[in-house]
């Protein structure tokens, strides 16, 4: 891949004095501002001290709020509590019945540490959290101008990589030629250069704000964005074309095909708004926009990604809606939300640290419960238990395969999410699931409906799943000759992650007295995944 160097990507065209002053009435405009998020502070919110046995910071803010709301966090959850939510929030997919033996087995104060550093390491985590950074950017498999997965291929590769988030973000927005040249550009593919269109992902995706209303008209309350900021920020990508690059020659599941190629040029720089009037200098175009956006004097970015990020983990946001930073939505810990930025800044933007630091927090690791313990009192948005949360249609589908021995059997009926083609078809398990259609930038609807029930337990997909096919992991034990007590206990580790209780076990030996040995297995199978427990990360 023929890359231009990072330095001559990133380097801002304008000289260092230019830019120097212009961030200083930029700054000076965000801290007076009173539309915007107040600065983040020059120095970290000190740590609370609490009674709390943890060295998690983390752990430390929330304590301070529970002691407050005079409520008690849940117990620490138990291995195999921990090991099945380890793997779907970091992995996207339930462990195996193997893999769940050997982590409970394990020996050692730092093994929860360890899975989630495995986890990190694995190209699962960058395919997982890579379907979150595809909804949010409207990742489509198909972008005119540029082979089919092009911008999927360079999202994951820069979580792999492990890319400083501030790095990749100035990326994507500056970048010129075509795809091949440079993936990033497919950004801008992605939005067939639409002006209007890159503002809004620009800044709800990237700051948390919501502009897309004052695309058309001034706020209503008249407190906050104008029409006029909007057009001021869409102005950096007026001069940016799209420009016919010639044709290649790609493989297809069909054969050879021709393609047309496009790239990005700017014929000269734009003349944007900065978002609480910062003006640029002259002709600075989008790598000012880009300088501002990822500054870490922005209030918003490093608060934004930091607020996505805990919310993929701990169930909902510091803030809420995730996508409406602003001065009058609160957040539930400003403390805990403004030291997880500046230590994410402080850190080189890397969005691991994050992930790990959440991941190995007490608060992280309780226990789920329906109902608190807390004497009446509300606890919402506390974070002193663990939420039970359903899967997405991604985790749903790879979790099936792996209890069902089809993850990796080449079928194309049997593809992992990852591999399928997006948006989702119309009617197939994803879609039903409620995969994102890559259309507008929104959170998923995690409601269930009546097809996703009919689809659970009647759909094609499902019954030949749970059929006594080659890949079955229970056709393989029975050949074994594994015992019948030995086989439910695999079977309940291998889809529950967690041995059976002894009404379970004598249930499904009831069951298969009277059921042909055969399908009896794979009836039971079948009615494990459609348990509420199966098919919620707890």
């Amino acid at each position: 891949m023929n890359r231009p160097s990072r330095i001559a990507r990133t380097t801002c065209k304008l000289a260092p004095a230019l830019v120097l002053v212009m961030f200083s009435l930029v700054s000076d405009a965000l801290a007076t501002d009173k539309r915007l998020l107040k600065p983040l502070p020059a120095e970290p919110p000190l740590i609370p001290k609490t009674r709390l046995e943890s060295k998690n910071p983390i752990d430390h803010f929330l304590a301070a709020k529970w002691a407050e709301a005079g409520v008690r966090p849940t117990y620490r959850c138990d291995d195999y509590t921990f090991i099945r939510r380890i793997y779907l929030d970091l992995a996207g997919v339930i462990p195996t019945a193997e893999a769940v033996q050997a982590f409970v087995k394990s020996r050692g104060s730092r093994r929860r540490e360890q899975e989630i550093d495995k986890l990190l390491e694995s190209n699962r985590y960058a395919e997982h959290w890579g379907i979150m950074w595809e909804d949010l950017l409207r990742v489509k498999s198909r972008l005119r101008g540029t082979e089919v997965n092009s911008f999927r291929r360079y999202i994951q590769e820069e979580l792999n990589q492990n890319r400083p988030y501030d790095e990749w973000v100035r990326e994507m927005i500056v970048a010129s030629g075509t795809a091949q040249d440079d993936p990033a550009v497919n950004f801008v593919l992605r939005h067939q250069n639409d002006a209007n269109d890159l503002t809004i992902s620009v800044t709800q995706v990237f700051m948390g704000m919501q502009l897309k209303c004052v695309q058309c008209h001034d706020d209503r309350n008249g407190r906050f964005w104008k029409q006029a900021d909007f057009e001021g920020m869409a102005s950096f990508w007026k001069r940016t074309r799209i420009q016919p690059a010639g044709k290649k020659l790609v493989t297809t599941p069909q054969g050879p095909r021709e393609i047309a190629i496009t790239k990005v040029v700017d014929h000269r720089p734009s003349d944007g708004t900065f978002l609480g009037h910062g003006q640029p200098a002259e002709g600075a175009g989008r790598e000012a926009l880009a300088d501002f956006v990822t500054s870490p004097s922005n209030p918003y970015f490093a608060r934004a990604v930091v607020n996505r990020i805990w919310k993929q983990m701990m169930g909902s946001g510091l803030v809420e809606p995730v996508d409406d930073l602003d001065p009058i939505n609160d957040a539930s810990h400003p403390e805990l939300l403004d030291w997880l930025a500046l230590d994410f800044i402080g850190h080189g933007y890397d969005l691991k640290h994050v992930i790990r630091l959440i991941a190995n927090s007490r608060a992280y690791q309780t226990e789920s419960v329906k109902f608190r313990r807390s004497a009446g009192k509300r606890a919402d948005r506390l974070f002193d238990a663990m939420p039970l949360r359903r899967m997405t249609a991604e985790q749903l589908l790879d979790s099936i395969l792996v209890c069902c021995g089809l993850l990796n059997d080449g079928n194309p009926g049997n593809r992992r999410a990852i591999k399928n083609p997006y948006p989702a078809q119309p009617g197939g398990f994803l879609a039903t699931f409620g995969a994102h259609d890559r259309e507008t930038i929104h959170q998923r609807d995690p409601e269930a409906t009546i097809p996703q029930a009919l689809e659970l337990l009647n759909g094609r997909f499902i019954n030949l799943a749970v059929a006594g096919h080659d890949g079955n992991p229970l056709r393989g034990w029975l050949r074994q000759g594994t015992p019948v007590n030995r086989v439910i206990e695999l079977l309940y580790l291998n889809t529950l992650s967690r041995k059976p209780s002894r009404q379970e076990k004598s249930v499904v030996r009831a069951y298969l007295k009277q059921a042909n040995f055969t399908t009896g297995w794979s009836d039971v199978l079948w009615a494990v995944i459609n348990t509420r427990e199966f098919m919620f990360v707890r």
